[in-house]
């Protein structure tokens, strides 16, 4: 099947224990996943997969990490018996294209106020560190 959009969409481990804690039926996972997935056709304005279907794309750039390329997916369904659910993620190097650029979910989380707080903030850009570290820097794919 060949690769689809203008990134491919890559979990960072720590999302992925986030995910679980958050959402322990494998079905609200597929779900959460299947949200993720659009960030294939960021950021267009409108944009459609292969069958035409229109995707929702509701996201922002989180300004307390401006110059980090580190942004919010807004997602409006409940799942889960959560609402108000953000997944962050982080444009990596649109230089390395193995074969599309990477866009990396760094954390999944039920966002319960407008504002993040200082931990949060520490965390993503922490695991966006650790990110570049492990697969910039070192090169772990190719």
């Amino acid at each position: 099947m060949p690769l689809e959009g203008s990134y491919r969409v890559r979990v960072f481990r720590p999302a992925w224990s986030d995910v679980r804690r958050w959402f322990p039926r494998t079905r609200d996972t597929i779900e959460i996943r299947s949200h993720a997935l659009k960030l294939r056709y960021w950021p267009e304005k409108n944009p459609t997969d292969a069958a035409g279907k229109l995707l929702d794309l509701d996201w922002c750039w989180i300004k307390a990490l401006k110059g980090f390329d580190v942004g919010e997916l807004r997602i409006d369904d409940k799942i889960g018996g959560h609402d108000n659910i953000r997944i962050i993620f982080f444009r990596g190097d649109p230089k390395v294209k193995a074969p599309l650029p990477i866009i990396w979910l760094l954390a999944v989380l039920q966002k319960k106020s407008n504002e993040w707080t200082k931990a949060n903030i520490k965390t993503f850009k922490a695991r966006r560190t650790l990110v570049v570290e492990r697969f910039y820097k070192n090169r772990l794919f190719d």
